[in-house]
């Protein structure tokens, strides 16, 4: 990417490659799971590679990537930043750089009627059976979506959407805008280029299939 001296913002959104998966050893020794505390920022931010673009070509960085995020995360928080950004700066100022992850994951807006908990819950269909997954409701939920819904026909178009969704917001609103793709190098898309890293992973989808 060429120097723009125009560009005064750089606006970086992605999962863990873009949001980076280090934690402080101080404050969270031993514990990744940390990763997105607010206390860590500090310490994961400069040490990720939108930091040291921005310094590298003198931009302001907005890095607001969540590791583990799904593509549905990163369009809501795109749009989100841009529309505050916007009301005090000039669309020529940002730049955009989106690190697409893989579209196994989905959110969905949970809420429990037991104790009034309510926000976005990304699903991972390659963990439906991850310990952390307390609630026996939702688990039960994502078992029947993974085995019954989840599959290429649902995932591949809502992963278009996605990128058409946000390239033509950015688009109609003069923003410049870079994408690319930041997850999966399984071992049958890198052996062969026909291949796709997610679509066609048989490592992947046995797994999924199995549970």
């Amino acid at each position: 990417m060429v120097r723009d001296i125009k560009k005064k913002i750089l606006v970086a959104d992605g999962c863990s490659w873009t949001a980076g998966d280090i934690v402080d050893p101080v404050l969270f020794p031993n514990q990744p799971w940390h990763v997105n505390h607010p206390d860590n920022l500090q310490y994961r931010l400069p040490r990720v590679w939108p930091h040291k673009l921005g310094k590298l070509l003198d931009l302001k960085t907005e890095n607001i990537a969540h590791a583990g995020s799904s593509n549905d995360g990163i369009v809501r928080r795109t749009i989100s930043k841009v529309e505050k950004l916007l009301e005090n700066n000039k669309n020529e100022d940002i730049i955009v750089v989106i690190g697409w992850t893989s579209p196994e994951r989905k959110d969905f807006f949970f809420k429990s009627v037991e104790d009034k908990e309510q926000a976005w819950d990304t699903l991972y269909p390659a963990q439906i059976d991850h310990a952390s997954i307390k609630h026996k409701g939702k688990k039960d939920f994502y078992k029947l979506y993974t085995q019954y819904y989840w599959n290429e026909e649902e995932y591949v178009l809502r992963y278009i959407q996605s990128l058409v969704l946000l390239h033509n917001y950015l688009e109609n609103n003069n923003i410049t805008h870079y994408f690319f793709d930041a997850f999966y190098e399984a071992t049958e898309a890198v052996v062969d280029p026909d291949k796709h890293a997610v679509f066609d992973s048989v490592s992947l989808n046995k797994f999924i299939r199995s549970q």
